[in-house]
């Protein structure tokens, strides 16, 4: 490790080492990347994670912006952190939205595609971003992720139901009912601040 660059730098100096890469080169180092580790995972407390993946990582996302590369969004899905470690993980979706802006139905298939991937990350950052788009299309999937295995996952949805339901009035009834299933499902503390906080948004748009 360069003791001497701060990560803003490192990343910019991984940046400007790959100037020269081909998009296919691009798209193999990325695919070769390991799936960043949860947000609770020690290994976050190891340096090198942050300067070996996390910064290489953050750097190929910027690269797959500025040369819009569409094949890269899955792959920096897959590879998204469950979670938001150093908050790292929030400025993905600038990235994201660069490479397809204005096609934003085309980041929106993608992101209902990956929003039931394996990957928890890749679920929670692509029901993230489902929740910025804002497209009724993806109602189904959003609903659908209120009854994941991950807990972050189940939150970002009950977050990304309403967040719909400001754009299309037309889903606000099927949402709330959902909510009130949901609440009736998952008793746990976090599940319920999460599905009333979105439950109550919905009913004062009505």
């Amino acid at each position: 490790m360069s003791d001497d660059l701060s990560p803003v730098e490192h990343i910019r100096q991984l940046f400007a080492q790959r100037q020269g890469a081909t998009d296919e080169a691009i798209l193999a180092e990325l695919a070769a990347l390991p799936v960043l580790p949860d947000e609770s995972d020690p290994a976050w407390e190891d340096e090198r994670t942050w300067y070996e993946l996390a910064d290489r990582f953050t750097a190929l996302a910027d690269i797959a912006a500025h040369r819009r590369l569409y094949a890269a969004i899955p792959l920096l899905l897959e590879r998204a952190s469950y979670g938001d470690p150093g908050e790292m993980m929030r400025g993905l979706r600038h990235c994201l939205e660069a490479i397809v802006n204005p096609e934003w139905h085309r980041l929106t298939d993608i992101c209902m595609q990956m929003a039931t991937a394996s990957q928890a990350g890749a679920r929670l950052w692509s029901l993230d971003e489902l929740g910025i788009l804002r497209d009724p299309g993806a109602l189904p999937i959003v609903i659908g992720a209120l009854d994941d295995v991950a807990d972050e996952v189940r939150t970002v949805a009950c977050r990304s139901l309403a967040a719909i339901c400001q754009r299309d009035a037309t889903s606000r009834a099927v949402a709330i009912q959902v909510l009130q299933q949901y609440l009736e499902r998952h008793p746990h503390s976090t599940d319920q601040r999460a599905g009333q906080e979105a439950l109550t948004k919905i009913e004062s748009m009505i």
